[in-house]
């Protein structure tokens, strides 16, 4: 033990002084009077950081105490606990105790402040509002119309496909079938092989050049997703025998017209299947 220079009692010292009076010379963490948070209108996604994240302020306020709070530089770890207590829609009371190690002490201190919640558009939400898009995906079907089946299958999967920064733009019905804008090009690559998988068809692909960023071409690209010019019920003609369709998708199924035997092809080995009957 040591004794402190300060009031002279015996104890634990650090730089010369007890904790106790230690305390009253130093304020271990400090913040500012509000911290300012972003939500975004749109999606709820809160700024923490220069990062969004789909959170509540709950989920958050650590990181937005640990990277607003100011502490001294003999604090060598922190760790903190809150209490948050609503004002009114946009505003929340703070308050918050640190445990801060500091020498050979584990000492407290605590400090007030208020979060403010303020409205914004993030950045996937502001380019979807704005109806930006980079991939194109065309569902069409080989020398018919989609069903209104196909069509509304297709568009439930698009519906249910993006997430986070993956975002489809704009739904467009056209003759034939239909055209989805999409966020980037390896979105509409993933979707297109995830329609083709489901409702068994062929996918083909080109990219024109849009434009060009820090000297490097920016291309949009365009999946085309084909389905078969045959239906479930169709009869086919295929090498040299009759089958019915049972099952569609990334595998077809197909039942022998004469024998009732039932078979699974891939869709692709179908390209010369001919319809014959319906």
């Amino acid at each position: 033990m040591a004794f402190c220079v300060e009031c002279g009692r015996e104890a634990p010292i650090f730089e010369g002084v007890c904790a106790d009076d230690f305390l009253r010379k130093h304020k271990l963490v400090e913040a500012p009077e509000y911290i300012n948070v972003a939500r975004c209108v749109h999606c709820g996604n809160l700024e923490v950081g220069g990062r969004w994240f789909p959170a509540t302020i709950e989920d958050v306020m650590l990181d937005l105490i640990a990277t607003n709070a100011r502490k001294d530089g003999r604090v060598s770890k922190v760790r903190y606990t809150y209490d948050l207590r609503p004002q009114d829609d946009r505003n929340l009371a703070v308050t918050v105790k640190a445990l801060c190690t500091v020498g050979p002490w584990e000492l407290v201190d605590s400090f007030h402040t208020r979060v403010r919640i303020q409205n914004a558009a993030c950045p996937t939400c502001s380019k979807q509002k704005g109806h930006f898009f980079v991939g194109t995906v065309q569902v069409r079907a080989d020398g018919r119309p989609l069903t209104d089946a196909e069509s509304l299958r297709a568009k439930d999967l698009v519906d249910r496909s993006g997430a986070g920064r993956d975002f489809v733009s704009s739904v467009e019905d056209v003759r034939g079938g239909f055209d989805v804008r999409v966020s980037s090009n390896p979105f509409a690559k993933r979707l297109s092989r995830d329609l083709a998988r489901a409702l068994g068809g062929t996918v083909g692909s080109s990219a024109t050049l849009h434009t060009q960023s820090e000297g490097k071409d920016q291309y949009r690209a365009t999946y085309v997703v084909r389905l078969p010019g045959y239906r479930e019920g169709d009869e086919l003609h295929w090498r040299r025998a009759r089958y019915r369709v049972v099952g569609l998708g990334d595998v077809v199924q197909l039942e022998d017209a004469s024998t009732g035997e039932r078979m699974r092809v891939r869709a692709r080995e179908l390209r010369n299947a001919r319809v014959v009957g319906k």
